[in-house]
């Protein structure tokens, strides 16, 4: 299924950017999300019906689900993010309008074309057909060369579907702990380094913790901060997820205090 710029194969769990030929392999929360999404399109979806689990699977906490969703329109980019709607208090919505959903290649082809059309018909409706025919060439170039530099500066930024970035820290006890930062923007990288720095900070001081790697993310409008954890403890593997929100104007998401109520160390 075409979203925006990208090709969703449900089989074979690929989200295919068609401009830059990225490929994803959906992981399993980002798959379900998305196949529930697509098979529900233009209709409300509620977190716990894009979270329920199965015969194989466990079910999605929220947080789960809310990190999906943030992974997923990262890669849509920036131009098309806004296909998967954030209801409040009801969920989530995949819009999807053929009359927009085309891709940014053939919305270029058409203002080029309709520009050409344009500069042909004022500029060189009186002329010789061979000087408008040489002259056309030209333009048809020109229009190009704009089209094609409207497009790189545009819409080519970049997408942060790899890690931020990665930060090892290592205890006391000899424990390592690898900090795993996702950003989907340039406009909350500092906020998410902040964030970063302060939780390596805290668990630096933990003689030792069950967790192993901690994946970090914050929403585009910085009022979410998602943690993700995994580790082990006695042979066992462990997942939590930690959804933090914080509508003040000076955010604060984590604390001393914080952290140890939640008990992160052992």
């Amino acid at each position: 299924m075409q979203l925006g710029d990208c090709l969703f194969d449900s089989q074979r769990g690929l989200l295919t950017n068609q401009l830059n030929g990225d490929v994803w392999h959906l992981p399993r929360a980002e798959l379900q999300v998305l196949s529930l999404l697509v098979a529900n399109k233009n209709k409300i979806v509620s977190k716990e019906k894009l979270g329920v689990g199965d015969e194989d699977h466990p079910a999605l906490s929220d947080s789960s689900v809310t990190r999906a969703v943030f992974m997923l329109r990262s890669f849509l980019g920036p131009m098309h993010e806004h296909m998967i709607e954030t209801v409040k208090g009801k969920g989530y919505r995949l819009k999807i309008d053929k009359r927009l959903n085309v891709s940014t290649s053939r919305l270029i082809g058409h203002k080029v074309d309709r520009y050409y059309q344009a500069c042909i018909t004022w500029l060189f409706g009186k002329y010789h057909r061979k000087f408008k025919a040489w002259v056309g060439v030209l333009v048809l170039l020109l229009a190009v060369g704009v089209a094609l530099q409207w497009y790189y500066a545009d819409h080519q930024k970049p997408l942060h579907t790899q890690p931020f970035s990665r930060q090892v820290i290592t205890l006391d006890s000899g424990q390592q702990i690898e900090i795993i930062s996702y950003s989907k923007s340039n406009t909350n990288n500092r906020s998410l380094i902040d964030l970063s720095e302060r939780l390596s900070q805290d668990f630096a001081l933990c003689h030792n913790t069950p967790w192993r790697q901690i994946y970090l993310s914050l929403s585009h409008d910085k009022q979410v901060f998602n943690i993700t954890m995994r580790g082990e403890k006695m042979g066992l593997s462990l997942v939590r997820n930690l959804k933090l929100t914080d509508y003040r104007q000076q955010k604060s998401f984590i604390s001393k205090l914080w952290f140890d109520e939640v008990s992160l160390c052992e």
